[in-house]
């Protein structure tokens, strides 16, 4: 069994171990539906997508480049995925080379479909930091969308390895809602927001009565105040609800779902895949969906941690499968059957009443 020294040795002889290079980068979607990363929308799909979501509510344009809570400018459109598979081309979006997607295939009319996608740019502890005080910084997990037209079962699968056989604990979040492309910590809504040089003040979009964005998703509570951490590594949050703007003030959250974290080696990484695969099946209604993944190194004990820290790896390898399924609907003679017997149960029920 190779150590985690001899791990990071390996890596950096083969030109794969950085301890200073960020992987990913800001919210731009691997988009499991279009099969394709999505970097940005254009002028145009701005437009589209503000007429898909609504323009932001007033309650939130109302805290609006506040100084005292370090807000900046805010935008009223939004910036978010486009649903309508008639825009998903160059006028309205815009497409960065990466990732390697196979097995797709999307059914516009229910959202059904299936995605394997490998990426080349994962980090062994973005997820984990997303679960400490401190939360994570965002430019150190990808993220992944998708959409469903009707429920589905979905299930998605997630790994991370060094491409030579060593594979790293790893986790991913599932949420409901999209952030704007672009978005990343500190664009608009800073960390740690201030009154002059040193007075620290609760930033209003992470307070506990935050106005809800467009899709009608709060933020949880961050406490930005002097009570709370000292500094903020970012705004990621593996286990709750988050927001995001990007410089042109687009904002949003996404709501918490569920997270898998189940398989984590006692070293961090295992030579068997099956130590540090993830799985969630989960029935989802229709609705945009995000998925934030990385490495799980240096998770909470909370969130499945087993006390390892980062080993300081980035461009790790990816891989993902999703699938949804819609889900059976019971034949006419079933219903009947079941009807029948809710009948039968009501009827008895009375009768032990009335006795």
């Amino acid at each position: 069994m190779r150590t985690p020294k001899l791990v990071a040795a390996a890596l950096a002889g083969a030109g794969m171990f950085s301890l200073t290079l960020p992987a990913f980068a800001h919210v731009e979607y691997y988009d499991l539906n279009q099969g394709r990363r999505i970097g940005d929308l254009t002028a145009a799909g701005k437009i589209k997508s503000t007429e898909q979501y609504g323009s932001t509510p007033s309650a939130v344009l109302a805290l609006s480049n506040s100084a005292a809570n370090g807000l900046g400018v805010l935008s009223s459109q939004s910036a978010m995925a486009l649903n309508n598979p008639e825009y998903w081309n160059g006028t309205y979006q815009s497409y960065i080379s990466a990732g390697a997607f196979s097995n797709l295939s999307y059914n516009a009319a229910t959202g059904s479909g299936t995605a394997h996608l490998v990426v080349n740019d994962v980090t062994d502890s973005g997820w984990g930091a997303g679960t400490q005080a401190t939360l994570g910084d965002s430019h150190r997990v990808g993220f992944f969308n998708f959409r469903l037209a009707t429920e589905q079962e979905v299930t998605i699968t997630w790994n991370v390895d060094t491409g030579d056989g060593v594979f790293i604990d790893s986790a991913f979040s599932l949420y409901r809602g999209v952030l704007p492309y672009q978005g990343h910590d500190d664009a608009v809504e800073k960390l740690n927001p201030k009154t002059g040089l040193t007075t620290r003040v609760q930033d209003a979009l992470d307070s506990a009565s935050a106005p809800v964005d467009v899709q009608g998703i709060a933020s949880s509570y961050r406490n930005t105040t002097a009570s709370g951490p000292a500094s903020y590594n970012g705004q990621f949050n593996a286990l709750d609800n988050w927001g995001q703007s990007n410089v042109s003030g687009n904002w949003s959250n996404i709501e918490f779902i569920a997270y898998a974290n189940a398989n984590n080696p006692a070293e961090g990484y295992s030579l068997d895949a099956g130590d540090t695969l993830e799985s969630l099946t989960i029935v989802l209604g229709p609705g945009n969906y995000t998925i934030a993944a990385s490495g799980a190194l240096g998770a909470s004990a909370a969130a499945g941690g087993q006390g390892v820290a980062s080993f300081g790896l980035t461009n790790l390898r990816g891989e993902m499968t999703f699938s949804a399924t819609a889900l059976p609907v019971p034949e006419p003679g079933s219903w009947a059957m079941m009807v029948g017997g809710l009948l039968i149960t009501g009827a008895m029920a009375r009768r032990r009443r009335t006795a």
